[in-house]
């Protein structure tokens, strides 16, 4: 019986051991610690839209120039083509009920998918959907209940 409790000690001391070096292994110095937890967050877009309103003003404004400007459409029609798949996201982080976010959602990657099976080609097809996404984001806008409870009235 002795031995059993000496030889359980010595596993659970050789356990210890194993996940403190473990523990200690998977740590950084901090010159090698990430300031973030996620790769993504080092960079941001230039042309990420700073709310779900100026998603669908972005993209418009690069259809036209698109149109405008043929020489930079192909650049232009990839930035339309990131803001498009990054709409689920945007709108997801607004207090859209799910039922008003899953319309966007749902165009939004019809959409991301016919642009990828073009190479984001902004063909006729694809400029009257990216319209109509806009236009659905204009309509969700009014949809989108206010951040805070208004306080105004209450009494203490």
């Amino acid at each position: 019986m002795q031995e059993q409790v000496t030889r359980g000690k010595a596993i659970g001391s050789l356990l210890l051991i194993f996940f403190g070096c473990a523990l200690l292994a998977g740590c950084d110095s901090e010159d090698q610690a990430k300031t973030s937890h996620f790769e993504h967050d080092h960079e941001v877009a230039p042309h990420w839209p700073n709310d779900l309103a100026d998603a669908a003003v972005r993209i418009r404004e690069r259809l036209v120039a698109s149109q405008q400007q043929p020489e930079h459409s192909e650049q232009l029609a990839e930035e339309i083509a990131e803001i498009v798949s990054w709409v689920p996201e945007i709108a997801a982080d607004t207090n859209l009920a799910e039922q008003d976010w899953v319309p966007l959602d749902n165009a939004a990657e019809s959409l991301s998918a016919n642009l990828r099976a073009s190479g984001n080609e902004l063909n006729e097809s694809n400029r009257k959907k990216t319209v109509a996404l806009c236009d659905l984001i204009e309509q969700s806008l009014d949809k989108i209940p206010d951040q805070l409870p208004s306080w105004k009235g209450a009494s203490l």
